[in-house]
């Protein structure tokens, strides 16, 4: 059993096992916290069209003492804590809902983001008093301002937290609402996942805004990684088993190197677009297929050798009986017959029925 149908296996194990939320999955939540390096000046005054004025309405003016761009790191860290948090739960109010399976491993990601936000945290710390000086020496006109409202070392390191909060239980108050919070979290769960699915293809579709026609094989890791954050969370909805089949048969279809192209392209294209949009993922969700692989088509070609010129001209050579071919074209006017007859060697096997469910679906081809 490969990976990938192995994890399918136990997501279904697991939604069997956890029918509940208290037993399948617990809230977690983060607090990042750190200086803007601004201060309000109680005192100033605005000038409006060259006159002073003060008034209680009107709030004091700001003032930037410690360098913007040396506060980076708080924008980075946050971000970087919202896209793990994203990749293992869904949000749940200002929490999110993670797997109890996977606690163990956010936890050594989140220990790992902590490490490197401390260290950083201590550099900066470390050149607080050079950073302000070099601020003052860039501002000389607002230096006084910058060495009066600049906060000591000490407060300034104080200002930096990094938290999370103790896994707590789903379980809700009243027995009754415990599917309505499900069907909450199985809802903002197809929101992420459609959400996530348009990123992926207007990341790797476009290219300086430009359509392109393959991807790479580095696609296939959002879309694993989409497939895994459903299968972790698939007590919430029983629909979710029937998206995660479809992703993996996708990619199986998908050829294991090289670019993804052609046909192969098209039908991974098919599916994102199902994806991305909530309302069809949904009702892919609830059994009504809003995709179907179709086979690639065969091309026929004829080297050129006597029998195919043969062929082509309408001659041929010792035939036992006669047949025909008719080749049809987009304008049915200009449909043709070959006359041919066949040798002993010709195969003329049963055509294959073929069909594209796509058009049932809402595809126009």
């Amino acid at each position: 059993m490969s990976l990938s149908n192995e994890a399918i296996a136990n997501g279904k194990e697991l939604a069997e096992q956890n029918t509940s939320l208290k037993n399948g999955a617990c809230l977690l939540g983060w607090q990042l916290r750190s200086p803007c390096g601004e201060s309000t000046l109680p005192n100033a005054k605005i000038e409006l069209d060259g006159q002073k004025v003060s008034s209680n309405q009107i709030k004091g003016s700001k003032l930037q003492w410690f360098p913007r761009s040396k506060l980076k790191l708080t924008t980075k860290y946050n971000n970087r804590l919202t896209r793990t948090f994203n990749s293992y739960g869904v949000k749940y109010g200002d929490f999110t809902v993670v797997p109890t399976t996977r606690l163990d491993e956010l936890k050594s990601e989140l220990d790992e983001i902590k490490r490197d936000w401390q260290d950083e945290v201590s550099v900066l710390i470390a050149e607080y008093d050079k950073s302000v000086n070099q601020h003052m020496a860039e501002n000389s006109d607002i230096a006084a301002l910058i060495h009066k409202y600049a906060l000591s070392q000490v407060e300034f390191q104080s200002k930096f937290k990094l938290t999370f909060t103790k896994p707590l239980a789903m379980k809700a108050l009243f027995d009754d609402d415990e599917d309505d919070i499900k069907n909450d979290v199985a809802e903002t769960l197809w929101q992420e996942i459609a959400k996530e699915a348009s990123s992926v293809y207007k990341t790797n579709w476009f290219k300086d805004k430009t359509p392109v026609n393959r991807v790479s094989q580095k696609v296939r890791s959002p879309f694993r990684r989409m497939m895994n954050k459903l299968i972790d969370l698939s007590f919430v909805d029983s629909g979710i088993e029937n998206v995660v089949s479809t992703i993996q048969e996708v990619l199986n279809n998908l050829p294991s190197s090289g670019y993804i192209e052609g046909h192969s392209f098209s039908e991974l294209t098919n599916w994102l677009l199902v994806m991305s949009n909530e309302d069809t993922l949904r009702l892919h969700a609830e059994g009504k297929p809003q995709y179907s692989a179709t086979p690639e088509p065969e091309v026929i070609t004829h080297e050129g050798t006597d029998e195919a010129n043969n062929f082509v001209s309408g001659e041929s050579s010792e035939s036992a009986s006669e047949s025909s071919i008719i080749v049809e074209t987009a304008d049915q006017e200009n449909s043709f017959e070959f006359d041919l007859a066949p040798t002993e060697e010709t195969d003329f096997s049963e055509p294959v029925e073929r069909n594209n469910s796509l058009g049932d679906f809402g595809f126009n081809w």
